[in-house]
């Protein structure tokens, strides 16, 4: 059986046209650089899990057509769940144009990928701490699950349902996993792919792996916990492979510099050496 590759992105945080995230990241710059470094590694399908946009910017007219470009590109789908930064409904029917069907929400979506069934669930939490999966979702879930698919099932959702190893980033995950384990248990789900801590990871859900992507933006720096750090070197994606019986999962670095930015203001930014951001302050969200 063929061993399927699955690029993880996470969140881009795009800004609107002509703004830098947190005055220092070309966001879009970040994120083109991490689909074109994906061809590297001819994937079966990439999927992105959540805050495409930063802090509800309207990008995501913009953003569905870069990834219709980058599915040409790549030849494979790009499958879209929102975060936390995305306002509700944004991620709709511009994004999943592969999807084999829909759930309660526009963003939940089922797709199969050589016989990997992968199910997209909106965990929301727009300008909140938390994520959670209300019950229409649960319930919907719960159904696709009682037939298996051929190669077995992959989540694909925002918020964690464990917690980060970070400090100012512990609480801040899906606020109700023990829902989510509930309808997991005895399915075929063989992994929970998620973003929003920029960090890289891998948990446990009552047996089930989590498997949490390092950001395209920026991430946290586990030696500042009043703070996050970023620069050149701070994009990342994680490559994972799946075969008929184990999944492995490693995170990529995404090499900046090979292609020309589209204006100065970019340039100097990927020439920093690195940029303090400041920590998610009361009211502020990864």
């Amino acid at each position: 059986m063929k061993k399927l590759t699955v690029v993880q992105l996470s969140d881009p945080h795009l800004c609107a046209e002509g703004k830098l995230l947190h005055g220092t990241i070309d966001a879009w710059a970040r994120l083109r650089a991490a689909l074109h470094a994906a061809k590297h590694f001819d994937p079966d399908v990439v999927v992105v899990t959540g805050d495409i946009a930063d802090r509800g910017a309207p990008i995501h007219g913009r953003a569905a057509k870069l990834f219709a470009k980058f599915q040409d590109k790549l030849g494979c789908p790009i499958i879209t769940v929102p975060g936390n930064h995305d306002p509700q409904d944004s991620i709709n029917e511009a994004f999943n144009v592969y999807r084999l069907s829909t759930g309660p929400r526009i963003a939940n979506t089922v797709h199969e990928i050589n016989g990997l069934r992968i199910i997209g669930l909106d965990s929301g939490g727009y300008r909140e701490s938390q994520g959670r999966l209300d019950m229409d979702q649960l319930q919907w879930l719960s159904g696709l699950l009682r037939v298996p698919a051929p190669r077995g099932s992959l989540i694909a959702l925002h918020h964690p349902p464990v917690d980060s190893m970070s400090q100012h980033m512990i609480g801040r995950g899906l606020a109700n996993p023990e829902d989510l384990a509930l309808v997991l248990s005895g399915s075929d789900v063989r992994g929970i792919l998620c973003g929003h801590f920029h960090q890289a990871g891998v948990g446990q859900l009552k047996g089930t792996n989590v498997y949490m992507a390092p950001a395209t933006s920026y991430n946290t720096d586990v030696y500042a916990p009043q703070q996050i750090l970023s620069g050149p070197e701070g994009s990342w994606f994680s490559l994972h492979h799946i075969d008929s019986h184990s999944m492995s999962s490693t995170p990529i670095p995404v090499r900046h510099g090979s292609r020309k930015p589209k204006n100065q203001q970019a340039s100097t930014t990927k020439n920093a050496t690195r940029a303090r951001i400041p920590a998610h302050s009361k009211g502020r969200t990864p």
